[in-house]
């Protein structure tokens, strides 16, 4: 459905329309500035990537709404180790991989291996790059999952629109998305105040970019081995932490974590909303 953005109107004296939506970006996203810190983070994550349940309801959900035809070639930016890649491999000619982390491509070379899939590529590097220089060509279909990590917002959207030769697809939290208010605030850290999907939204329309959109709800409950791996997972995601942090922690763990069928799993799952947003190529 096309959606046309309530911010577009006029109030009093003020066109909202000059509102430099990128700007905004910058100033709630800073962990987009620092690459490097980025590539080691992603690099540290990877393995829970290989071991955790997949999201089955998105992935599917997205794949339907891509719609991709068979003969398209797929650039995934920000790929990770093939949630989408992966699958996608089965349905069209060709599939090349982008990820900052090495790692994380690692992971999904073994996945193709695994599953006898020799139709994706990888190629290692980030949204400032020059990926023309590391060989990157335009493809049919441009997506970026749940990895709009950029600094430059508007930027990176150029960029994805610019290496599509047909279609651009993007998706981003609604609201916290996948931070856990609950334990950033048992931790006494707070909410990280990242930019959800009306910002970029709204960008695209600056952009002269009429998107469709349409909401998802992730349901996947991942799972992990042991109370221990649990913790130091959860521990990334906040970063360094003092000792009565961590206890604080372990305490949340022990009151939102059960363990069922061998596994340690949220006592009550949590629904992340995203949005998802694309734009055909004239």
């Amino acid at each position: 459905m096309q959606l046309q953005t309530f911010l577009i109107r006029q109030r009093g004296d003020m066109d909202i329309r000059s509102i430099d939506w990128n700007e905004i970006w910058k100033q709630h996203n800073p962990e987009g500035r620092d690459e490097e810190r980025t590539r080691i983070y992603w690099d540290n994550r990877a393995s829970s990537f290989a071991t955790g349940v997949e999201d089955d309801f998105y992935v599917n959900q997205f794949l339907t709404l891509i719609d991709p035809c068979p003969e398209w070639r797929v650039l995934d930016v920000g790929c990770a180790s093939g949630t989408l890649a992966i699958p996608l491999a089965g349905r069209v000619r060709q599939v090349t991989g982008v990820d900052i982390s090495g790692a994380m491509l690692d992971g999904l070379r073994a996945g193709c291996e695994k599953g006898g899939i020799g139709n994706v590529k990888t190629v290692r590097a980030s949204w400032t790059d020059d990926w023309r220089a590391l060989a990157i060509e335009p493809h049919d279909l441009v997506i970026a999952s749940r990895s709009l990590i950029v600094a430059d917002l508007r930027q990176a959207i150029a960029k994805l629109d610019r290496f599509a030769l047909r279609r651009v697809c993007i998706s981003t939290p609604v609201g916290d998305g996948p931070q856990d208010p609950a334990m950033l605030g048992a931790v006494g850290r707070r909410r990280r105040g990242g930019a959800d999907y009306i910002y970029v939204y709204n960008l695209l329309y600056q952009m002269g970019l009429q998107a469709n959109l349409q909401f998802l709800t992730s349901r996947g409950q991942r799972t992990y081995p042991d109370k221990e791996t649990l913790f130091l997972r959860m521990r990334d995601k906040v970063g360094e932490m003092l000792p009565q942090e961590e206890k604080a922690l372990r305490d949340y763990i022990d009151h939102s974590f059960v363990l069922r069928e061998g596994r340690w799993q949220r006592r009550e799952p949590r629904s992340i909303r995203w949005a998802v947003m694309w734009w055909d190529k004239d």
